[in-house]
């Protein structure tokens, strides 16, 4: 942080450890946008799903659930009712769009 918004908001700058110090944040950022974090669901589901959509996908961690091409995006392996809901929603206006 700059010293001079730390001193305007009254608070103690921050310096990042020697070892960080050397990291560009904006070439750490680039990189995690670019790998697919993969989602392990349980075999049966995974089944169940590309039986359902008719193909392979691919399901990887995402901010919403969506299907692009062949990958499904999740937010996380354990999805909550409403999440549930609007998983088998999107699948079958898959279906309807086939």
């Amino acid at each position: 942080m700059n010293p001079i918004y730390a001193d305007i908001l009254d608070i103690v700058p921050l310096k990042l450890n020697s070892t960080f110090a050397h990291l560009d944040p904006n070439a750490v950022v680039a990189t995690d946008v670019n790998e697919l974090q993969q989602v392990v669901l349980p075999a049966v589901l995974l089944q169940d799903l590309e039986l359902v959509m008719g193909r392979k996908i691919e399901v990887v961690m995402g901010n919403t659930i969506a299907l692009e091409n062949n990958q499904l995006s999740l937010p996380s392996a354990q999805l909550s009712t409403a999440q549930k809901r609007e998983l088998w929603q999107l699948i079958w206006s898959q279906q309807d769009a086939s």
